[in-house]
């Protein structure tokens, strides 16, 4: 067994290197030595790595592209301003024979006129009516009466505004009714000689605005027929939420079925016992070709109650 282990041990000198002897002569050593003789590798410093900053992303171009018309002319063509024009002032004096709001105390003829103003607004729910002709067959049948009543009935609304247009070019009877000498009014409007403000009258004691039916000396047909009533009517429709336009009689003149060509509605107005039968359903026939919302009867009740105004 030993020797077996010292063959071992010279087995084991005979691998080392020659001339590297040991420098102590430690056996140990040797060994050691024959372990260090192994290629031995230096540590490489840490070389830093530059740092990349990411690029920024690239914006996209958000420049709006500019405009042909203002801000201002933008909104004017979604929501034309409603008060973008002065009125004159005026003070009225009003005909107390006649049997308005104001002057009857009645309570049922009130009531029957907000009924009618619900039935209006029931329609103008279906079909809006910016503008509404109020007609008759023919004279002395309660259509101005009826237009100036339902405009009181409609300005009792919250900042509702209405305005009621003298339509009847050729004997407008909404100055007398009002106490005032005829002034510029729709038919100066319509040749160009006036303008919105010139026309549009307010007073103190009416809640509503009106307009007279004008002085110019060009002929009514001329002017009903020229397209500048539609662009009148429809620039009145801009600032008020009513127009109500007190007609000429249907079954005269021509004049009634132009003025309701350009609005959004007529209201036909006959009288009891004075209307014919065959004169209302001429003045339907004539005027079948726009809408018609709706009829009224005046004078209908021969109560007591009711001769004083004729309701």
């Amino acid at each position: 067994m030993s020797r077996f282990f010292e063959t071992l041990k010279e087995a084991g000198r005979s691998q080392l290197v020659p001339n590297e002897a040991p420098s102590n002569g430690n056996p140990n050593t040797a060994e050691t030595s024959g372990l260090d003789s192994f290629p031995q590798f230096e540590t490489a410093e840490a070389i830093p790595l530059p740092v990349v900053e990411p690029p920024e992303p690239e914006m996209p171009n958000c420049e709006l592209p500019r405009m042909s018309i203002s801000p201002e002319e933008l909104l004017e063509t979604y929501a034309p301003r409603r008060s973008g024009f002065t009125v004159k002032t005026v003070r009225v004096n009003l005909d107390k024979n006649q049997p308005l709001i104001p002057h009857t105390g009645d309570a049922v003829i009130v009531e029957r006129y907000r009924r009618l103003r619900t039935k209006i607004q029931q329609q103008h729910a279906t079909t809006p009516i910016n503008s509404l002709l109020v007609a008759s067959p023919g004279p002395g049948e309660g259509k101005t009466v009826t237009a100036v009543n339902l405009a009181l009935s409609f300005a009792m609304l919250p900042a509702y505004k209405v305005l009621i247009v003298d339509g009847d070019l050729r004997k407008g009877s909404i100055a007398k009714w009002f106490g005032l000498s005829n002034m510029q009014g729709l038919s100066n409007l319509i040749d160009g000689s006036a303008t919105l403000s010139d026309v549009v009258l307010k007073s103190d004691e009416l809640p509503f605005h009106f307009m007279l039916h004008g002085n110019s000396e060009r002929p009514a047909t001329e002017l009903l027929t020229s397209p500048a009533l539609q662009k009148c009517i429809r620039q009145m429709s801009q600032h008020f939420d009513l127009v109500l336009v007190d007609s000429p009689p249907v079954n005269l003149i021509a004049d009634a079925q132009m003025l309701a060509g350009s609005c959004d509605g007529v209201l036909l107005v006959a009288r009891a016992f004075t209307t014919t039968n065959k004169a209302f359903e001429k003045a339907m026939h004539d005027l079948l070709p726009f809408r018609i919302i709706g009829t009224i009867l005046n004078g209908g009740m021969r109560g007591e109650r009711y001769q004083k105004y004729k309701y």
